[in-house]
């Protein structure tokens, strides 16, 4: 796959000087080298002028690091009805590297690709899912809005079992809005692992309804100062 350079020339979308961003991992320090959206030739080959013009836009403003004109992009691209027989798998990858390199603030567009049929790229995306997912920043709100849609997709009980796990980083309250809203859910996955995970976090057996978690919360309320740390962290 080519792609113009700023004189004109061409070359390899691997080749580009990438974006490094050095992160540190405990003792040590990394490199991210930011994704450069590149796709398979022959995807690259079949690309109609509107599917091109969505692609380079898309290029552009990774490039930029215009991270809200990638998630609105990339939005659109998974709406789209440009490609009729579906979108082409390597561009479905490049979409979830350019996600991955945002984190966090991704986590609603990652999760429209853990429904995808293609089991390789279900696995990227529940990758780049998990890494998103235990950000520290990650208010105990944005975190019940997360597991509540992405309860909505997500068919593999182990990886349920996961997500409901990461109710434990909830204040009480939101923990037991959380729990309800996932009592009202048809899926048979989140049925089967939800009652493990409230017996966890609430230490009693037996809590099946949501008036039983009222009762719960009002024997085990919020902390005073719960607020200010699920807040701000």
């Amino acid at each position: 796959m080519t792609r113009e350079n700023g004189d004109g020339g061409k070359k390899s979308a691997a080749k580009r000087n990438p974006f490094v961003q050095k992160v540190k991992e405990g003792d040590q320090q990394k490199e991210r080298v930011k994704p450069s959206f590149s796709i398979e030739d022959k995807d690259e080959a079949n690309l109609n002028a509107s599917q091109r013009k969505l692609i380079e836009d898309i290029r552009a403003a990774l490039d930029q690091d215009d991270k809200d004109r990638v998630l609105k992009l990339v939005n659109v691209l998974q709406t789209s009805n440009e490609w009729p027989d579906g979108i082409p798998k390597s561009i479905k990858m490049a979409a979830l590297d350019a996600l991955g390199w945002y984190g966090s603030s991704c986590l609603p567009e990652i999760i429209g690709f853990l429904a995808d049929v293609d089991p390789e790229l279900v696995a990227k995306a529940t990758e780049k899912f998990q890494e998103a997912l235990s950000d520290p920043e990650l208010t105990d709100r944005e975190l019940a809005a997360i597991l509540i849609q992405a309860s909505k997709v997500v068919t593999d009980t182990d990886m349920m079992d996961m997500m409901l796990f990461e109710m434990n980083r909830m204040r009480h309250s939101v923990a037991v809005e959380t729990m309800k809203a996932l009592m009202a859910s048809d899926s048979e996955t989140v049925k089967s692992v939800l009652p493990d995970n409230i017996q966890f976090y609430t230490g009693e057996e037996g809590i099946a309804t949501p008036e039983q978690l009222d009762e719960w919360l009002k024997e085990y309320p919020d902390d005073e100062n719960d607020e200010e740390f699920f807040g701000k962290r």
